[in-house]
């Protein structure tokens, strides 16, 4: 349901980047390499085990010397789009950029760039060690897979929020879908209203404003239903980033003070029309209009601020 930004993404693997590859080293030297070689069922032991303690862990295989995959791929219980998955054994990897860096380094771990996978089109990340012996025999390589948003969500300690964020986007997906419903609604009463609007007993000026009354509500209350849509359903957002709050912050006091500013206008030349208590509605209509400049005026009050807040950090 969301779209992945991948540009977020990367700029935060940027600023982790030398924790990150730490912490990949780290996993990788705490394995045997030279026992996992050739055991397949060691190598899902073992990707069990890890996933367990780093959810950002998806699978773990072996090559030969040549670049051969040894055994079918090791799969983590928690591995993303596993059913787009081959399981690999007797692939040709050998002019993979992460094995050709390896094979220049003997039992040194080597941590690829981030990388779009063709068979889940996110962002992966692979580290790799090339194994010799005591003998000085090349006996492989062993790679392991990660995930670069899970890892970026253990990184920010945000593993809970990120596995509850699919729940989350359902809720404001339906909420974003029942307020387009009732705008819709609105739209619809507004069309029988114009339809009725020659009858012999409605008074035409007073039903058009009416009919606009009921027409801006809904664009208002569409324009609101669709910001939710975009903001935390279609839209993946770093909730971590300045520039994420600012923008959801800014779109839902626009489409609030647009509508604040328009029922105001129209409340203003509505009472115009009636006749009878004028000066009551008057005041009602500035006193929202009022209210419509004050919000804007907080709103820009708060851009600055938080602009320049960004800025001096």
């Amino acid at each position: 349901m969301s779209t992945h930004n991948h540009f977020r993404l990367l700029a935060q693997y940027q600023q982790y980047e030398s924790v990150i590859h730490s912490l990949m080293e780290s996993i990788m030297t705490s394995l045997n390499g030279l026992e996992l070689l050739q055991s397949q069922q060691a190598q899902q032991q073992t990707i069990n085990y890890l996933s367990r303690a780093y959810p950002f862990v998806e699978l773990l295989y072996s090559l030969d010397g040549n670049g051969i995959q040894l055994t079918d791929s090791a799969y983590s219980p928690t591995m993303s789009e596993r059913k787009r998955r081959s399981l690999g054994k007797g692939s040709d990897r050998s002019q993979r950029p992460y094995v050709l860096a390896a094979r220049q380094s003997s039992n040194a771990v080597v941590v690829t760039r981030p990388y779009l996978s063709n068979a889940t089109h996110q962002l992966a990340i692979s580290v790799v060690q090339h194994l010799v012996d005591e003998q000085g025999r090349d006996r492989g390589y062993l790679v392991i897979n990660f995930n670069l948003r899970r890892l970026i969500s253990y990184l920010n300690g945000d593993e809970m929020r990120f596995r509850c964020h699919h729940y989350f986007q359902w809720i404001y997906g339906l909420i974003g879908g029942l307020l387009i419903v009732v705008a819709a609604l609105l739209l619809y009463s507004a069309l029988e209203s114009l339809f009725s609007l020659f009858d012999e007993n409605n008074h035409v000026a007073t039903g058009a404003f009416g009919i606009v009354i009921l027409i801006t509500l809904g664009m208002s209350i569409f324009d609101l239903g669709k910001t939710i849509l975009e903001e935390e359903v279609l839209v993946n957002k770093d909730i971590h980033h300045h520039d994420s709050t600012r923008r959801t912050i800014s779109r839902f006091m626009a489409a609030i003070i647009i509508a604040v500013s328009i029922e105001a206008l129209l409340l203003m030349f509505k009472s115009l029309l009636d006749g009878g208590d004028v000066g009551n509605q008057l005041i009602n209509a500035v006193w929202m209009l009022m209210a419509a400049v004050a919000m804007l005026a907080g709103l820009g009050v708060y851009l600055k601020l938080s602009r320049d807040s960004q800025t001096a950090d």
